[in-house]
C-alpha cells in the first residue's frame, strides 16, 4: 500500500481507506478498485491523495447506467407516457408473478423445479426488458404484498440484470445473473408458510431453519442437471457476505462468487424498498444509505456502487426496515 498524489492514481488501483463525498451521498469504501468514475468524483472532491494498493478493476458500464436513467427521465417528462408505461409494467409484473406461483407451487408440492417455463419467462418475458428502463421505474412503485415471495424474485431476477449489464458483463453472464435472481430463493418452498410471514423476529431454532433455504434452493436447481454451476453458487452464496459475516459457510471476499455478490446486491436491496403487509419499505435513498453504512464491509463495493448510481438519480420515488429479513 501507499500513498499517492491525485494525479497519481491509475484505473485499476484499490482504495486502502474509506471515503465520503462532502454532501455525504456516496461513500466508497477499503477495497473499492478505482475505475473511470471514481477517479472523476476524486476530482470533484478536491482529493489531493489517496492510500492505495494495485489490482485489476472491473469497470462500471456508466453508458448503460445512463441510458436507462435517461429512459426513465423522458418517461417522467411526460406524465401520459409515463403512466402507459408504467401500467404496461405493472401488467406484465402481474403476470410473471402469477406464473411464477404457479412454478413455486409445483416446486413445493412436486419437488422440482419445472424447468421449461422458467426458462420461457427469462427468455421470453425478462431478459428482453433489461434494454428498458419502465421495469426499473416499476421497481419502485407500491404493489400489493399477499405475493411477496414471487414479486421479490421477479424484482431480484431484473435488479441482478440491470446490475449485470451496467457493470459490462457479457450477455451470458447477464442471462445467467438474470436467471438466479429469479431463483435465488426458490428453497424457501420448503420452508413453512407460517414461518415465511411471521411479522416479528424470529427465534433462533426458526432462523436456523429458515437459512437451510439456500441449501434447498441449490439442491432443487442442481437436480435439473443443466443450471450452469455459476448459478448455483449465487444461489447458494447470496447470503455470504464480503466481511465473512454471512452464511452458509462464513465465506468471505474473493470466496464469493461475483454473480452471488451481484444477487446480494439486488436481494438486500429489493427487501429493504419492498413492502410487506405489516410494514412499509424505505425509499431507494434510504436504502442506499443502510447498506453503505449499517451494512458497510458487507456487500461488494463495486456492485453497491453502480446500484447508488442509478437509485441516487430517481428523485421523487419513495416506498423502515426489519434487519432481520436480510439474513432470511
Amino acid at each position: 500500500m501507499s500513498y499517492l498524489q491525485l494525479s497519481e492514481i491509475k484505473f485499476g488501483m484499490t482504495l486502502n481507506q474509506v471515503l465520503v463525498s462532502p454532501n455525504g451521498n456516496m461513500i466508497l469504501g477499503q477495497g473499492t478498485v478505482i475505475n473511470e468514475y471514481l477517479l472523476s468524483c476524486l476530482k470533484e472532491w478536491n482529493m489531493k491523495g489517496i492510500d492505495v494498493i494495485e489490482e485489476t478493476a472491473i469497470e462500471i458500464n456508466l453508458a448503460e447506467i445512463e441510458k436507462v436513467i435517461s429512459d426513465i427521465g423522458v418517461s417522467l417528462t411526460d406524465s401520459a407516457s409515463m403512466e402507459t408505461h408504467l401500467q404496461s409494467a405493472a401488467q406484465m409484473h402481474s403476470e410473471i408473478e402469477t406464473e411464477l406461483k404457479g412454478i413455486f407451487l409445483r416446486a413445493k408440492y412436486q419437488g422440482r423445479i419445472p424447468l421449461d417455463p422458467i426458462i420461457s419467462l427469462v427468455n421470453m418475458r425478462i431478459y428482453p426488458r433489461l434494454s428498458r428502463g419502465d421495469s426499473f421505474t416499476q421497481l419502485h412503485t407500491d404493489r400489493v404484498t399477499e405475493n411477496y415471495l414471487y414479486r421479490h424474485a421477479l424484482d431480484v431476477a431484473f435488479l441482478s440484470g440491470y446490475l449485470g449489464r451496467w457493470l459490462g458483463y457479457e450477455d451470458n453472464e447477464v442471462w445467467n445473473l438474470t436467471l438466479a435472481g429469479l431463483l435465488h430463493d426458490i428453497g424457501k418452498t420448503r420452508i413453512t408458510f407460517e414461518m415465511l410471514s411471521k411479522p416479528n423476529k424470529l427465534n433462533l431454532e426458526e432462523f436456523n431453519i429458515a437459512k437451510f433455504h439456500v441449501h434447498y434452493g441449490c439442491q432443487l436447481l442442481a437436480q435439473t442437471g443443466i443450471i450452469p454451476n455459476v448459478v448455483l453458487d449465487a444461489v447458494l452464496q447470496h447470503h455470504e457476505r464480503m466481511d465473512g459475516s454471512g452464511h452458509p459457510y462464513g465465506i468471505s471476499g474473493t470466496e464469493v462468487s461475483t454473480l452471488a455478490r451481484i444477487v446480494a446486491v439486488a436481494d438486500v436491496y429489493d427487501t429493504l424498498i419492498s413492502n410487506r403487509y405489516y410494514r412499509r419499505g424505505v425509499s431507494p435513498k434510504e436504502a442506499i444509505q443502510i447498506m453503505k453504512f449499517q451494512m458497510e464491509g458487507q456487500l461488494d463495493t463495486h456492485v453497491l456502487a453502480c446500484l447508488s448510481e442509478s437509485v441516487l438519480k430517481l428523485d421523487g420515488i419513495n416506498r423502515m426496515p426489519m434487519l432481520h429479513e436480510l439474513a432470511m
